[in-house]
């Protein structure tokens, strides 16, 4: 059981330390969408929803869904598939105190979940994949509650 919990230990702190690949930051705005699909030799395809876009890049490794309130900001990202993204790269400002809040309120070897007014981060690492979604309560446009992206 310790052995597990160290083998999984090992495969987040690898995950956040891969090199950055290009994926829009949390925050940020919508202008490197198609820098991604290039670098990430995906195929992007946009959903419209009531006050927001879905930007949903299909890699080799998974899906990464940006969304994008109408004015251009990326308000969450959701990431599933066999290997976690590389979550600097995704929670860009905002990555240095999600790691620091992760070390501090790790829920379980197989779970984290991080709960603060500005963000939410929950991500979960199963047998053979990596599911996870950060968010920005503030930038979530009217009418448009967190169970809607997954």
């Amino acid at each position: 059981m310790r052995r597990r919990i160290v083998k999984t230990m090992v495969l987040l702190v690898l995950a956040l330390a891969v090199p950055a690949r290009a994926l829009a930051a949390l925050g940020a705005d919508a202008s490197s969408v198609a820098r991604d699909q290039e670098a990430l030799k995906g195929a992007l395809t946009v959903t419209p929803a009531v006050g927001y876009e879905i930007h949903e890049l299909k890699i080799s490794s998974g899906v990464v869904r940006e969304y994008l309130a109408l004015g251009g900001l990326v308000f969450a990202v959701s990431w599933q598939g066999r290997r976690a993204p590389d979550l600097r790269q995704l929670l860009g400002a905002y990555f240095e105190r999600h790691a620091a809040e992760a070390r501090a309120h790790r829920t379980g070897h197989h779970v984290l979940s991080i709960e603060t007014p500005d963000l939410v981060v929950s991500a979960v690492r199963y047998q053979r994949g990596f599911q996870g979604r950060a968010v920005l309560p503030a930038l979530i446009p009217a009418g448009v509650t967190r169970a809607e992206l997954h």
